[in-house]
């Protein structure tokens, strides 16, 4: 093509299209301006027609959600809410299964528009009527939303496919739009900063009149453009007219002028792109040749380096590197790295530096070095062979350095394999290598240690050398069976080792195939396990007998008991089993050690064996607990337990000889439990259960005795149970009441109070604490359920705090030993006065003095850190336990309780008139107050006033009950305190 014709046709083509576009310029302008004006709609059109496309196009989403669930949609919050960071316009989404509204993401449109019936809503009846009616997607709106912004509401039917293939309604999808948002985003109010005026409008599907949607203030209609745009089931239109006046346009003369100037230049660039296309071409041809030959021979050297794992490279005098594209793939770094030697001396293993760097440095004198090291890339080891040589001018200086990179990871590991492989044919397990026949031909050391073969005795014999005798030839055809079928076999086995002992062997035998699938080798593993057959008779023994005594445990005692079931029902003869305690085990073991304990435990083991036949089996339970089962007595129960109590009795009398252990005399007693069984029992652990109910029996007698099972005692027990349950629930139901019973001086005035636990079961009604708090104790439940009175009972000391009239009472608390002796007992206390705030100088623990038999140093120790924070103590019951006068005055008590026992006959029992007196003195005489309790008579009270006791606590003062009372017009409630008074009151 000639690039001159072509600048000459150019020219005069853009003379023509000037010309004529000049010529109608003029004529066509207010056209023009109606045409851009059109364009401008259009274009505005198309943006909202978009944006409410793209805001709608979520209750699709939302409506195959639906669908590919079958209408079960449990995740519409977390779908939902991650549809809408991809829709800024949208406000909320509805999900509306048969029309009524259910759930709406985000969270905080929940309590606007749930539960509203779309098809009966009058505001929402006709565009939801539609939708569903003409299966489309419908738009109402503009309207109000609830949240306070104009907006446009979507709405979207569902139809799922019943099993007969027809449409079943599910529901609705709506959507609320922001219709500022959307406007705003298809750039609708910037119209008028572009000169235009414009009205979005639509036709009220309710009213048919005309509503306006959006409108710029000065919008008139004039001659407006008017478009379209059809949306689900609704139509809005847009009016637009330019609002400025048509500007001035220059004149012919410039335009034509322009138009000449133009097409001369264009025509001028025209030629000299198409000289210059021609010259680029003609060079981008002879490139490609050329560019086409060295990428093949590129090619052909890359593939050559990738199949032989070998990069190339070269070193300029500054180090700086280029090199191939398996250099890179080598040191795994990113193809348009640049290179230079710190940056691969950092790939190289920190134990290799020094090694590489020799390498590197080494020719400054030489002119070829090779080296081998490592590179650690991303924690993986890559072995590298290196080769380096020197590239000199004529001169003789160093112009380069040049050389490749293997990677011969590979071959390391061929090579680490043989050593490994070599190292483990020396371990500890005997290994032997055979050929197809099994003829021996290379054993290891292990193997010569474990069988005594030597080398020189095994190579060349067949495997047969080691066989035992003790399997059948069964079992090797077996053996070579299982080979055969799945070229592997393990086992225990006997083998015969060469001074011919015998001895059990685990063996491992592996088959090694060739490339044709015929076994040409096999390879066995052995490992003697002597030692591990002993270990396994040891444990067996272990898990079956008591390590103590070595008895029989509850475990085998279980097995036995249950054999013995069997043989009576066959035999038709009555057995008997008898469950000991020993009585006062647990005081020996405490005071002694256990030490002392175990040795003891052991001499009782010895007397019981003693006293049984070998037919009759003894275990050891557990503790101070033994068992022994006594098979066929008699085909009578009678008989059956006349032997069994003859038995029982020698038992009795043998354990209350006394026992010299260590240089020492102990003495102890047991209570036995008996119970007959026959074919009819149902099973060993319901007859353990029965004799150990019968134990517990015999020993509330006192001990030292023995007792038959008693069917009425297992209903004691299962009462007792269910006591127990009722006690766990109570105390997780809250059933218990604090009761408080007021406590005076002697000048008759209120100076605190008692509170007392009380459990309004909601079935039995009131239960006395007689009853449970034993229970609570045995069981545990003392813990939880003393937490909560506790902290119940601070409570109330707050209330009494906040009124002046109750401020100076003072409350007592009851606190179990098993409680008091909790590791957490003082943070616990101390941390319920710090939550509930209460003053713990009005807070009074009364203890028992059991608390005093048992670790009285660590009793003395919690009191001591509690006396430090205030808090007060009470030593409750004084006089009916074990108090020592040496530890009493080490206790840091505030006050000691008179018991009722002795308050109660103080008038006519001289003893305990002597009593109390003496208790009075006690207390005076350590400086501690005394209170008396159980005072129920005027003539108690002035005894023990004359005996100066100034403190009182009974019914003449008041009843235990859920508000404080204490005289005739004094009320002091748990819920508020209120205090009425007509005297006064401390």
């Amino acid at each position: 093509m000639n690039s001159q014709l072509c600048a000459i046709w150019t020219f005069f083509i853009a003379i023509a299209i000037g010309t004529s576009i000049v010529m109608r310029f003029e004529q066509s302008a207010h056209l023009e301006e109606r045409l851009s004006t059109a364009d401008l709609a259009t274009m505005q059109v198309r943006k909202l027609e978009d944006k409410l496309a793209q805001a709608l196009s979520a209750t699709y989403a939302v409506a195959a959600l639906v669908k590919d669930h079958n209408g079960e949609v449990n995740n519409f919050a977390s779908f939902g809410s991650h549809l809408l960071q991809y829709h800024a316009g949208i406000s909320a989404l509805y999900l509306a299964p048969d029309g009524v509204t259910r759930e709406v993401v985000p969270p905080v449109w929940a309590k606007f528009g749930l539960g509203i019936d779309l098809f009966s809503d009058p505001a929402r009846k006709t565009e939801a009527l539609i939708a569903k009616n003409t299966n489309q997607l419908s738009l109402a709106g503009p309207l109000m939303l609830k949240r306070g912004s104009l907006g446009i509401i979507g709405r979207l039917p569902i139809f799922l496919k019943k099993e007969d293939g027809t449409d079943r309604f599910w529901g609705m999808v709506s959507v609320a739009i922001s219709l500022e948002s959307i406007l705003k985003e298809a750039e609708l109010p910037f119209l008028g900063q572009r000169g235009y005026d414009y009205e979005l409008w639509r036709y009220d599907p309710t009213t048919g009149l005309k509503q306006s949607i959006n409108k710029s203030p000065h919008f008139a209609h004039q001659e407006s453009i008017r478009h379209i745009i059809r949306l689900p089931n609704t139509t809005w239109y847009l009016d637009v007219v330019h609002s400025n006046a048509q500007r001035a346009f220059p004149g012919s003369f410039f335009r034509y002028s322009l138009v000449l100037m133009c097409s001369l230049l264009l025509a001028a660039m025209i030629k000299l792109l198409i000289d210059t296309w021609y010259q680029k071409q003609s060079l981008e041809d002879m490139i490609k040749a050329r560019t086409k030959e060295l990428a093949a021979r590129e090619v052909d050297l890359c593939r050559a380096q990738r199949i032989s794992r070998t990069g190339s490279w070269a070193a300029d005098v500054y180090d700086q590197i280029s090199c191939s594209s398996e250099v890179y793939s080598i040191l795994n770094i990113p193809f348009d790295t640049e290179l230079s030697y710190q940056t691969i001396l950092k790939k190289i293993h920190p134990d290799d530096r020094r090694h590489a760097m020799k390498h590197w440095e080494q020719m400054a004198t030489d002119t070829h070095s090779e080296s081998e090291f490592r590179l650690l890339i991303d924690g993986k080891i890559i072995w590298i062979h290196s080769q380096i040589e020197l590239d000199k001018s004529a001169s003789g200086e160093t112009i380069r350095r040049i050389g490749t990179l293997q990677d011969i990871t590979a071959r390391k590991q061929v090579e680490d394999d043989l050593r490994i492989a070599a190292i483990a044919f020396e371990g500890q397990e005997g290994m032997v290598i055979t050929d197809e026949r099994r003829t021996i031909l290379r054993v290891n050391k292990a193997f010569t240690r474990i069988t005594g073969y030597e080398k020189e005795d095994a190579l060349g014999k067949t495997t047969s050398l080691l066989k035992s005798g003790m399997h059948s030839s069964s079992y090797y055809s077996d053996m070579s069976a299982q080979l055969n079928e799945h070229g592997f076999w393990q086992g225990e086995i006997w083998n015969r080792r060469k001074n011919g002992e015998i001895y059990p062997e685990w063996l491992t035998i592996t088959e090694v195939k060739s490339h044709d699938g015929k076994a040409i080798h096999y390879v066995g593993t052995m490992q003697d396990i002597t030692q591990r057959k002993a270990t396994e008779a040891k444990l067996e023994h272990l898990a079956y007998h008591d390590p103590l005594t070595g008895l029989a445990n509850r475990r085998l005692l279980l097995d036995r008991l249950q054999h013995a079931l069997a043989n009576n029902n066959r035999s038709k003869q009555h057995g008997a089993i008898i469950f000991l305690d020993l009585d006062s085990f647990k005081t020996i073991n405490d005071i002694n050690g256990h030490t002392i304990g175990d040795m003891m435990l052991g001499e009782v083991a010895k007397r019981l064996s003693d006293s049984i036949g070998r037919a009759d089996t003894l275990a050891r339970i557990g503790g101070d607990e033994f068992a022994l089962i006594l098979e066929d007595l008699d085909e009578r129960v009678q008989g059956a337990a006349m032997k069994a109590k003859k038995a029982a009795t020698l038992i009795i009398e043998q354990l209350k000889r006394p026992f010299f252990i260590d240089g020492q005399q102990f003495h102890t007693t047991a209570s036995i439990g008996v119970d007959i069984f026959s074919a009819n029992t149902e099973s060993a652990n319901e007859l353990l259960k029965q004799v150990e109910v019968a134990m517990y029996e015999a020993k509330s007698s006192g001990g030292d005795t023995l007792c038959f099972f008693d069917p009425n005692m297992l209903n004691i027990v299962t009462a007792r149970a269910a006591m127990e349950a009722d006690l766990r629930t109570g105390i997780c139901q809250h059933q218990f009441v604090l009761y408080y019973q007021p406590q005076v001086n002697s000048a008759g005035n209120l100076i605190g109070a008692e509170a007392l636990v009380r459990w309004k079961h909601p079935f039995k009604g009131m239960i006395s604490p007689a009853e449970f708090i034993p229970l609570a104790e045995e069981s545990g439940l003392i813990i939880p359920l003393g937490t909560w009175v506790f902290k119940t009972a601070c409570k109330q000391l707050l209330l009494w705090e906040k009124d002046p009239q109750t401020a100076a009472l003072t409350m007592a608390v009851n606190v179990s030993a098993k409680q008091f002796r909790q590791p957490d007992f003082v943070s616990g206390v101390l941390s319920t006065i710090k939550e509930i705030g209460i003053n713990p100088n009005k807070l009074k623990l009364e203890l028992t003095e059991s608390l005093l038999v048992d670790d009285i140093e660590e009793t003395i120790q919690k009191m001591h850190q509690l006396k430090a924070y205030g808090v007060c103590f009470s030593l409750d019951d004084f006089g009916t336990g074990y108090s020592s006068l040496s530890y009493l005055k080490r206790l840091p008590l505030d006050q000691l309780k008179i018991d009722q026992s002795f308050v109660r006959d103080i008038l006519i029992d001289p003893n305990d008139a002597a009593i109390t007196r003496t208790i009075i003195g006690l207390g005076k005489s350590l400086g501690l107050a005394v209170i008396a309790e159980g005072v129920e008579t005027e003539a108690q009270r002035a005894f023990l006033q004359r005996q100066d006791c100034h403190a009182f606590q009974g019914y003449l003062f008041g009843r235990p009950a859920p508000t404080l009372t204490y005289g005739q017009n004094t009320l002091i409630t748990t819920e508020s305190v209120t205090v009425q008074t007509t005297h006064s009151h401390a």
